[in-house]
């Protein structure tokens, strides 16, 4: 859904991250792109929370947030805001649905050849029934 992905950026866009600003895409970051710069995965995957055998209370899609930042410079203040920015986040959808949204987990991942580093938050994003 398009509005759950716009939502999640302008809440990434709103929290104004150092040297990101407005650096924030889905799934790909054009190649003239200078780090850091944060993309995010929308709609990995979708599960439903469940009262009792079938009553749906929840709708949940799990999705991933990545910062990437050149590995010399690399800079954990700047993953502690992009936490501080997608954690407990209440979004709001062009159609009024709200999400919650919780960051699950953080892995940090290198790349020394190409002086990269990523950080890649999974986000579960909640909807109530």
């Amino acid at each position: 859904m398009a509005s759950v992905a716009s939502v999640l950026r302008t809440a990434i866009v709103d929290a104004n991250l150092s040297n990101v600003t407005t650096k924030v895409f889905r799934d790909f970051a054009p190649d003239n792109i200078s780090t850091p710069f944060v993309t995010f995965t929308d709609d990995v995957s979708r599960s439903p929370a469940l009262i009792g055998d079938r009553a749906v209370l929840a709708q949940s899609r799990m999705t991933t947030v990545h910062l990437w930042q050149d590995l010399d410079s690399e800079d954990l203040a700047l993953v502690d805001s992009l936490h501080a920015a997608v954690d407990n986040a209440t979004l709001t959808g062009a159609d009024k649905t709200i999400f919650g949204c919780r960051v699950d987990g953080i892995a940090r991942l290198i790349d020394p050849p190409s002086n990269t580093c990523q950080h890649a938050l999974t986000v579960t994003l909640t909807q109530g029934a």
